[in-house]
């Protein structure tokens, strides 16, 4: 009898040992450390899952998401929360915002969370600041700055929107946003690798993974989006790093593309730029055409339908 008291009190000791863990893991968890100031009102949701469920919710309207509206109305402009597992301050101030850009490389340092560097490639610009930024940026001015564009891009991209609409016009339907999409991505790789359209819509397909897996939980294994966002990335990488070899090994070869002026950086050896630097950056660019672009041009067609 002694023999039972004694390991069923050694039992409720363990259980109060580990509830009281949970609590303070739980309480940690709700109330993140802030070294600097004092975090805004919020939730940081379950444990390990956040409020992640609730941000990616598809919303059925053009105006901001519900995830959104009801933190805004329950903590006004600036919240905490978690998302997909790391926390984070939400700001949907005018104000604050534009501080921040301001202060960027100065007071703020972009940031992105390991999903995303798992997704763009940890030596990719989104982990590089300051002087490496502005090398980039000019870099890319080459093909797309202000002289570009009012010189070649908008003449270029109106025979394009041209075609393409003649194109839709002879459907009985479409779906617009994919067409949209379609129509911008072809036109980018062009002008960035000179793909024709038989393969950029064969790359583009790796990309609709990319897109999917952009704010999924970082779980690698077969049947997660999480897995197939990455094996679109490492086809578009394998893609890339061969047609980036084969320039390389006939560099007086010209395509009229963007990928004439790496192979130029990459054999001057004067600028920061590598090989597995430039691959990434270019599937960057090619990402950033295809899933920003078609969202707002597909938003524009509908307004305009409706305003007939």
């Amino acid at each position: 009898m002694e023999s039972y008291l004694q390991s069923y009190a050694s039992l409720c000791g363990l259980a109060l040992i580990v509830a009281g863990w949970l609590v303070h893991w739980v309480y940690k968890w709700n109330n993140p450390p802030c070294n600097i100031g004092r975090l805004p009102p919020g939730s940081m949701g379950f444990p390990l899952v956040g409020e992640s469920l609730q941000f990616t919710r598809p919303s059925l309207s053009l105006d901001i998401s519900g995830f959104y509206k009801q933190r805004l109305k329950r903590y006004g402009t600036l919240f905490k929360t978690n998302l997909v597992g790391h926390p984070v301050v939400v700001s949907m101030d005018a104000d604050v915002n534009r501080f921040i850009f301001q202060q960027e490389g100065k007071l703020f340092r972009s940031w992105y969370p390991d999903t995303a560097n798992s997704i763009f490639g940890k030596d990719s610009m989104a982990n590089c600041d300051g002087s490496v930024h502005k090398y980039v940026r000019s870099f890319a001015a080459r093909l797309f700055g202000p002289d570009s564009l009012r010189d070649v891009l908008l003449a270029e991209i109106g025979r394009s929107v041209t075609q393409n609409l003649a194109a839709w016009a002879a459907e009985p339907v479409i779906e617009v946003k994919d067409a949209m999409a379609t129509m911008i991505f072809d036109h980018t790789a062009k002008k960035l690798v000179g793909f024709g359209p038989e393969k950029s819509r064969k790359l583009r397909k790796n990309f609709d993974a990319f897109f999917q897996g952009m704010v999924s939980f970082p779980l690698y294994f077969p049947g997660t989006t999480f897995y197939g966002c990455i094996q679109g990335r490492k086809n578009v990488q394998k893609v890339l790093t061969d047609l980036l070899k084969e320039r390389l090994s006939t560099p007086q070869k010209r395509h009229g593309d963007f990928l004439d002026e790496v192979v130029d950086e990459l054999q001057s050896g004067t600028g920061m730029m590598s090989e597995k630097f430039a691959v990434d950056f270019v599937a960057a660019l090619l990402f950033a055409a295809f899933a920003t672009v078609s969202s707002t041009l597909a938003i524009g067609m509908k307004f305009l339908s409706h305003s007939r």
